[in-house]
């Protein structure tokens, strides 16, 4: 095979796992009953194998051409989502989560794969993996912070107690022998991740409460911005105060971070500005960058620190000059609410954004054109956004409850997970031979006549079949029968639907569909 072919190929499978992992993990035989006939026309995965198994489940109507925008989404994830973080080889998530709890998911099958780490009683408002993706830090609002074995969920230090109040921030140093936490009780401590001794600190300086804190690349020098509108600069070993407060901002200041060559500093505020500093000095080297008229909630530097993020409670996204101030981009329009995170992808060609009207988009960096979404499926607000490692990827934490895992290149609108279709409203024909019925997101309509309960085939699938979270079809026993990606399951056609209104309407023709113990006959060998 050509190496482009082959390549095509490789990225094709890649996606095939993403989309498909939580099926397959079940069990092998769904690579053949539910991926490939569920697989876009476009997949070569299933272009080269589909013929060899006959016998399977088919779409009628509503299959796919392309790979859809949400490759996976974690639901049942128990509590609202306060932080998420991807690990270093992007193979997992770690969520922290309202109900005190942490819990680890692989990103390719959303199956949890350590969790949920129990220990916190509050919030776990921070999550933060080391360097090496070996352990967890995690800070909350019971004023602890804990490290985590990320494979066994076992405590390996902690809790580290000193903080009198609510833990804002966690990050590990670069070299991931120290964890930086800062609080709501004005200070900031450095600790020792094997013991949990505290190394440095309390820092003392920040007149209110503390929002964020990073380490220097070299992690000698700990940045921290404080609700007292001032950014500090402290030695990560003494605790000294490098240089005197940056003042500038004329409100809260809500995030900060070093740029790569640990020269500047980068900080946002909800005075509605951006500002740039000398990390020695404390100059103000540029900005303040104007523009936002609301709180800038998010500022994010590029991979070569040559532009600044910003996405702000004025529902736009900005892109900055990093040396100058001037707009690059921007404003970028499209969200209608808030815009809470934003996070450059690693090439820096691209943005993602995540706002409080639940929707994702990436955009292009220097136009400012949508490359991308809205990607809309969360029903609350989307509070967390990253790229995965190789920039295909977006994984999203919403209040919801769920994170969502999402194609960042296709953009294609998708729903869900949906267990069901619930009735709203309802109107007969005026033949009186049809029934009308609309549900939160779509229309059906019901032959009178064939109405009642049915089965499709040998499958007990019916009218009144249950799907679970996890969009399986359940059979009159909860016995599992077929499992149904999140595009597909809004507006799936049950066995007495005429036809259904909505995106992806999806109809299934079970004629030849084999499960259970004869899944071995869908072959064609």
């Amino acid at each position: 095979m050509e190496p482009e072919k082959l390549r095509a190929f490789i990225n094709d499978a890649s996606a095939f796992v993403r989309f498909f992992g939580i099926a397959m993990a079940k069990s092998a035989p769904h690579v053949y009953l539910y991926a490939l006939p569920f697989a876009p026309t476009r997949s070569l995965v299933s272009a080269r194998f589909s013929s060899s198994f006959p016998r399977t489940l088919r779409l009628k109507r509503g299959r796919l051409s392309y790979w859809p925008s949400s490759e996976m989404v974690i639901s049942n994830v128990g509590s609202k989502v306060y932080s998420i973080a991807l690990s270093p080889d992007g193979q997992r998530i770690i969520s922290g989560l309202d109900d005190g709890t942490i819990r680890v998911w692989n990103a390719t099958t959303g199956e949890t794969e350590a969790g949920p780490f129990a220990g916190h009683t509050d919030s776990v408002t921070s999550v933060a993996f080391s360097p090496d993706g070996q352990r967890i830090a995690s800070g909350s609002g019971d004023r602890t912070t804990r490290v985590w074995n990320a494979t066994t969920g076992e405590t390996e230090a902690g809790p580290f107690t000193g903080h009198t109040d609510a833990v804002s921030s966690v990050t590990f140093s670069p070299n991931g022998q120290r964890i930086a936490s800062g609080s709501f009780d004005r200070t900031i401590r450095v600790w020792d991740v094997t013991t949990g001794e505290t190394e440095a600190g309390p820092f003392t300086g920040h007149t209110d409460l503390v929002r964020s804190v990073a380490f220097s690349p070299d992690g000698q020098r700990i940045v921290s911005g404080s609700n007292d509108q001032t950014i500090r600069v402290w030695n990560a070993m003494t605790g000294e105060t490098e240089a005197d407060p940056f003042p500038g901002h004329t409100n809260w200041v809500l995030s900060v971070a070093f740029s790569p060559d640990g020269q500047r500093i980068v900080s946002g505020s909800s005075d509605r500005t951006i500002r740039v500093w000398n990390a020695t000095t404390g100059e103000n080297v540029a900005g303040p960058f104007t523009g936002h008229t609301d709180t800038i909630w998010s500022v994010a530097l590029s991979p070569d620190g040559q532009r600044i993020v910003s996405g702000s409670y004025d529902r736009t996204i900005r892109v900055w000059n990093a040396t100058t101030g001037e707009t690059e981009a921007g404003p970028f329009p499209g969200h209608t609410d808030w815009v809470f995170s934003v996070a450059f992808s690693p090439d820096g060609q691209r943005i993602v954004s995540g706002s409080t009207d639940r929707t994702i988009h990436v955009w292009n960096t220097m136009t400012g054109e949508t490359e991308a979404g809205p990607f809309t499926g969360h029903t609350d607000w989307v509070r967390s956004v990253a790229f995965s490692p190789d920039g295909q990827r977006v994984v999203s934490g919403s209040s919801d409850r769920t994170i969502r895992v999402w194609n960042a290149t296709t953009g294609e609108n998708v729903a869900g997970p949906f267990t069901g279709h619930v009735v709203a409203s309802m109107a007969l024909s005026s033949d009186g031979q049809r029934i009308v019925s609309s549900g939160y997101r779509s229309i059906r309509m019901m032959d009178v006549t064939t109405g009642k309960t049915e089965t499709t085939g040998q499958v007990d699938f019916t009218d009144q079949s249950k799907m679970n979270d996890e969009g399986w079809i359940l059979g009159s026993d909860d016995e599992l029968l077929m499992w149904i990606p999140p595009v597909h399951r809004e507006n799936l056609h049950r066995p007495s639907n005429i036809w259904v209104v909505g995106d992806h309407e999806s109809l299934l023709d079970l004629s030849t569909f084999v499960h259970g113990h004869g899944w071995s006959t869908c072959t064609n060998t």
